[in-house]
């Protein structure tokens, strides 16, 4: 009788690469994930992609099912604002894309150390500003991003609101990193290991980012915004991930300022399981229920207009 293989434990040299806080380790970990995402997610076929820049920045726009309304969908990557790019978050975003019929728009914002607070919002401000100036309406917007992404997702929600901008017609946050004051409020890890490693390096990367400023600032923490009147969100986190309750908090604190919110906890332990849609039917049915979230609300400014 055949017994069950083992699995085999994550080599400890892997684990010491992904969660290194050495600053040295900054290249190879935005080289690693460059190489993950390479392999684990495709652009669609259809997907039209045409390099620019947006006021200076390093910006993609993914075209192939562009509604004749001119919708457009700002993607915000994650990679907790250290790693992450145009490239290895594409096949995210041109997803999403191709579920809202809309045009994608995907930058590659200034990433600490070289850069830290408040460069990648003045990015993302910067870009939600060329697209209204591109002719867009407002309704016709939608925001979508993942980790550090979906938490830069939410501080342009508040800082489109501080400076009375129009705000877009929804948000799609994926596994949002908004509390980098309270990194590890969801583990308290007291044991070594990976877990412990996980708590370390957020604290680590939440350094980086806020270099010196007060790390309650809604801005780089949107757990603590005032998010009245801001557009209506979906948010998605996995129950056994590090930040499942930076999720839960943004939620209950929205949701207490009357914003219309929607929250799925789902059970598994992958931050981003939507990231791999292709290799997985929960993330996969994760990711359609965010497309057709966003996608419902930019039909119903449509109705309304009508």
């Amino acid at each position: 009788m055949l017994s069950t293989p083992r699995r085999q434990p994550v080599p400890s040299i892997l684990l010491r690469s992904m969660f290194n806080s050495s600053p040295h380790s900054i290249w190879f970990q935005r080289f690693m994930l460059d190489s993950i995402a390479k392999s684990l997610g495709k652009t669609p076929k259809k997907a039209r992609v045409k390099k620019t820049r947006m006021e200076g920045i390093p910006a993609e726009i993914i075209t192939g099912w562009a509604h004749p309304d001119g919708r457009t969908l700002l993607y915000l990557h994650g990679g907790a604002y250290m790693m992450g790019s145009i490239d290895t978050h594409r096949p995210l975003a041109s997803a999403i894309s191709r579920m809202t019929s809309s045009r994608g728009v995907l930058i590659d914002y200034r990433l600490a150390p070289e850069h830290p607070y408040p460069a990648a919002l003045e990015d993302a401000l910067t870009a939600y500003g060329a697209i209204l100036a591109d002719g867009v309406a407002p309704d016709k917007i939608v925001l979508a991003g993942d980790s550090a992404g979906g938490g830069l997702t939410l501080a342009l929600l508040l800082a489109l609101k501080q400076r009375e901008l129009p705000l877009p017609a929804a948000a799609y946050c994926m596994s949002p990193w908004a509390n980098l004051h309270q990194c590890n409020k969801s583990g308290q890890f007291k044991r070594t290991g990976v877990k412990h490693r996980q708590d370390r390096y957020v604290r680590y990367a939440s350094d980086l980012y806020a270099r010196g400023e007060d790390k309650r600032n809604p801005f780089i923490s949107p757990v603590y915004g005032d998010y009245s009147g801001v557009s209506p969100l979906l948010i998605q986190a996995a129950r056994g991930e590090l930040l499942r309750n930076d999720s839960r908090d943004v939620a209950d604190r929205a949701k207490a300022h009357g914003v219309d919110v929607t929250l799925k906890i789902y059970d598994s332990k992958i931050h981003v399981l939507q990231g791999l849609a292709g290799r997985s039917g929960l993330g996969k049915s994760l990711l359609l229920e965010g497309g057709d979230f966003l996608k419902s609300h930019l039909e119903k400014t449509s109705e309304i207009s009508s």
